[in-house]
């Protein structure tokens, strides 16, 4: 995957660009020249390693999402050859540690922090969140789809299905003392509550996580969205084993069902004279009514999985209002923000979702607009942004964000234009 000097987007890519808005096509043009010149990297067995941005680290669920949009372009060449280097770099890296969130581009020992001692000197962190695996499935399922050849699901990606499928499996029966996450002296949301076990729970049938989409701990630990994708990638996982692995297909059928009757037994809420999906649960009878600017999300929900439509409309009323504790509405954007960053600040990937997720011309496209016009001179998409004065940022380069503005112009380019 070699694009370094006197790089020029696919010409594929380039004809989309061409009808989007002139503004619009230059964020998304640098976002893309960002992606290919600067956070991918070629390693030598060709594998392609994706830094997140400003953080040095490949996060394996950021890195999905960050050449997701791609995938529509995989008869290209260039295209294919990116898309199936990050899937390598990735079953490398989760079957060194299929726990862990981020990686080194080498066994360097880097770390935001060391929290196991027997931490691989290749995770620079090691924080269990299941969409990090169900970001890793979508991906290669959907080359797959894409595609006619499948070579990229080896054995060795094989192997590596069939042993996540047993982590998750195994989570849905999670013991308390199998895995402790604890940072003295970090804040609340850095590590999980009650000692670094998390918060008290039952199991029912939902795969525990301990931190959210966002690196964030979870409150209760069944976090819903991640919960529906996962029933999702397990059952195309299985039509996709079909007839090659079947203790592996009958296995992620049977583990879907179980989630999808957890979900409808303890994540549907009464609110308001309308269902909606809680954020996450304990399987105790408690919830957290939220939604986060992160994906998978309750947003995002559309963008992954049929699932619960008729609970979704009002999910997203919800997700969408004050009713959200995480939604704010200002002067210079308004939308999904993130415990993450704090009050009063909008991410621009969550406005990004709200377009994709759209029914509506208008809206997708007043999404579009919304972000374009918030951007930095610099015309990067920064992380979160102040509601009221965009050059109040998070992260000064931040391409998963970068990335999921780029699919909603690719989106609204096949959908309106």
């Amino acid at each position: 995957m070699k694009a370094k000097a006197a790089f020029e987007l696919p010409l594929g890519i380039r004809d989309y660009l061409d009808k989007a808005p002139d503004l619009s096509r230059s964020i998304a043009t640098k976002a893309l020249v960002n992606l290919f010149q600067h956070a991918c990297i070629d390693r030598p067995d060709g594998s392609v390693f994706v830094q997140t941005g400003d953080i040095p680290a490949m996060w394996i669920r950021d890195s999905s999402w960050q050449v997701w949009p791609l995938i529509r372009f995989a008869d290209d060449p260039f295209i294919l050859t990116l898309i199936e280097g990050v899937i390598k770099a990735q079953v490398q890296f989760l079957t060194i540690d299929p726990y862990a969130n981020a990686f080194n581009i080498e066994p360097n020992g880097r770390c935001w922090h060391k929290d196991f001692e027997d931490q691989s000197l290749w995770v620079f962190e090691r924080k269990w969140e299941l969409d990090s695996v169900t970001g890793f499935l979508q991906l290669s399922l959907d080359l797959a789809d894409k595609i006619e050849s499948s070579s990229h699901l080896d054995t060795q990606w094989w192997s590596l299905a069939d042993a996540l499928v047993d982590v998750l499996a195994a989570e849905t029966e999670h013991d308390p003392k199998s895995y402790n996450f604890w940072r003295e002296g970090a804040p609340d949301h850095d590590h999980l509550s009650n000692g670094g076990r998390g918060a008290e729970f039952a199991n029912c049938g939902l795969i525990w996580s301990a931190f959210r989409p966002s690196d964030d701990a979870c409150v209760l630990p069944f976090n819903i969205p991640a919960n529906l994708h996962a029933v999702e990638v397990l059952k195309r996982l299985a039509e996709r084993a079909n007839g090659l692995r079947p203790s592996l297909a009958s296995r992620s059928l049977a583990l879907a069902s179980k989630i999808e009757r957890g979900i409808e037994q303890f994540a549907i809420v009464r609110l308001e004279q309308h269902d909606i999906l809680a954020y996450e649960v304990d399987g105790l009878g408690n919830h957290v009514l939220m939604d986060d600017a992160n994906y998978p999300s309750l947003l995002s929900i559309p963008m992954f999985t049929a699932q619960n439509p008729g609970a979704y409309s009002a999910t997203r009323q919800f997700a969408l209002s004050s009713s959200n504790p995480w939604f704010f509405s200002g002067t210079k954007l308004s939308g999904i923000g993130s415990p993450h960053t704090g009050q009063g600040r909008v991410w621009p990937l969550a406005v990004a979702v709200q377009g994709i997720t759209a029914e509506t011309a208008s809206e997708a496209i007043e999404c579009e607009t919304a972000i374009a016009q918030s951007v930095t001179a610099d015309l990067h998409i920064h992380e979160s942004v102040d509601k009221d004065n965009a050059e109040n940022f998070t992260r000064e380069w931040f391409n998963w964000a970068e990335m999921t503005f780029v699919e909603l112009v690719f989106r609204n380019v096949e959908r309106w234009f």
